[in-house]
């Protein structure tokens, strides 16, 4: 999304209408991106992948047996029963989460996104007052401190499905959001600057691309074999607090002389 546009507006040329004229363009690609998507999740795949979360959430580990045979089996035999009351409970847990009724669910979601609109609103206002006011870096807010506050509920969301040994749905869960803001919050934040008359692009700038680029490839090792351990989590933690020290000591204004480019959390 963010790296073809800031390689293009690199180039020696330094024409700042051909990258807004080019975000543009692969701002509405970018979006057509998310619906086809949205139509893979949703109706053509669905039933896939459904049934991919209930072997995941039902079956067995599947990772590493074999070996221990007459003491596995002891406590399989006397684990069974409580196997299988966990997992109705789970189901009864699934059942439940479904109770409200489609249209108030769709208007309870409207009046969030209102609430969430008009305290983000605020919440813009009162940044440059907390980066002129104390020695925090505008970069060290937005890219750490915005994204831990809202998105609070999905991080624990996330870690409750991770302590409960369902990583697929903790995975998804991260993955879901990143993917949204990627192929959607972006692109609508592009085009409707358009429509506004704001030339906002897809420049983010060297740094932030660098960043992004080299955390999808960490990340994507990491995930590659299907397995996790806490040596994987520390790697990860350790790349999230050098990320964050890095945005720490960054330059004062660094990225203001950079003609147009749009700033998303």
């Amino acid at each position: 999304v963010v790296v073809l546009p800031t390689l293009f507006n690199a180039l020696p040329s330094d024409d700042s209408r051909a990258v807004l004229k080019v975000s543009r363009i692969g701002a509405w690609i970018t979006m057509s991106a998310y619906v086809m998507f949205m139509i893979f999740q949703l109706l053509t795949h669905a039933a896939t992948l459904s049934a991919d979360d209930h072997m995941e959430t039902h079956g067995g580990d599947g990772g590493e047996s074999g070996n221990d045979e007459a003491p596995q089996q002891a406590c399989n035999k006397g684990g069974r029963d409580d196997d299988d009351d966990d997992d109705d409970d789970d189901d009864d847990d699934d059942e439940e989460s479904a109770s409200l009724d489609i249209w108030l669910s769709l208007l309870l979601m409207g009046l969030c996104t209102v609430v969430v609109s008009i305290n983000s609103e605020f919440l813009v206002d009162t940044i440059q007052e907390v980066v002129q006011g104390s020695n925090i870096p505008m970069g060290f807010i937005g890219v750490i401190l915005l994204p831990i506050a809202g998105n609070a509920c999905e991080h624990a969301s996330a870690l409750r499905f991770a302590m409960q040994d369902r990583p697929g749905l903790a995975i998804g869960i991260a993955v879901g959001s990143s993917t949204q803001v990627a192929l959607l919050v972006i692109p609508v934040s592009v085009i409707v600057g358009q429509l506004l008359g704001q030339p906002m692009d897809l420049d983010f700038g060297v740094l932030n691309v660098a960043v992004v680029t080299f955390t999808l490839l960490v990340v994507g090792v990491m995930l590659q074999d299907g397995r996790s351990n806490w040596f994987k989590g520390y790697i990860l933690c350790a790349m999230y607090i050098f990320i964050g020290a890095l945005y720490m000591y960054i330059p004062p204004g660094f990225g203001d002389d950079e003609p147009t480019v749009s700033h998303s959390g």
